[in-house]
């Protein structure tokens, strides 16, 4: 029984020393935390628009596929213009050769905080 007593008794814990330096490494841990979800939040949206410039100079190239040669010109869709993607501008820029026997096709997409993507391709005659 007395040892029981001297066991409940025992004013075991933790000090105030040890609380502070656990509370300072939890908050240190959490910070750090904090500023890699903010930076993969900016990087996920900087991804997300160079996805979509890409995808909308590939779908323009893939238009001007279907355009006759001789109909191959140059062009540009300013801000707002283009459907559902109203913080982008498109510019399509053609030039040709010397004896015109192929042309150079430019798609350039650039959103409203300017990044940019520029495709090309080459059309024969």
């Amino acid at each position: 029984m007395k040892r029981l007593r001297q066991w409940l008794s025992k004013e075991d814990g933790f000090t105030l020393t040890e609380i502070v330096v656990s509370t300072f490494l939890i908050t240190i841990g959490l910070v750090s935390v904090a500023a890699v979800l903010s930076t993969a939040a900016n990087r996920q949206n900087f991804s997300q628009g160079l996805t979509t410039a890409t995808n909308l100079a590939t779908s323009k190239l893939e238009e001007m596929k279907a355009v006759p040669y001789d109909s191959l010109a140059s062009a540009e869709e300013g801000f707002g213009t283009i459907e559902n993607f109203v913080s982008y501008k498109r510019e399509l820029f053609v030039t040709s050769n010397e004896d015109d026997t192929l042309k150079v096709v430019k798609v350039v997409v650039t959103n409203a905080v300017g990044q940019q993507v520029a495709i090309e391709t080459v059309v024969v005659r």
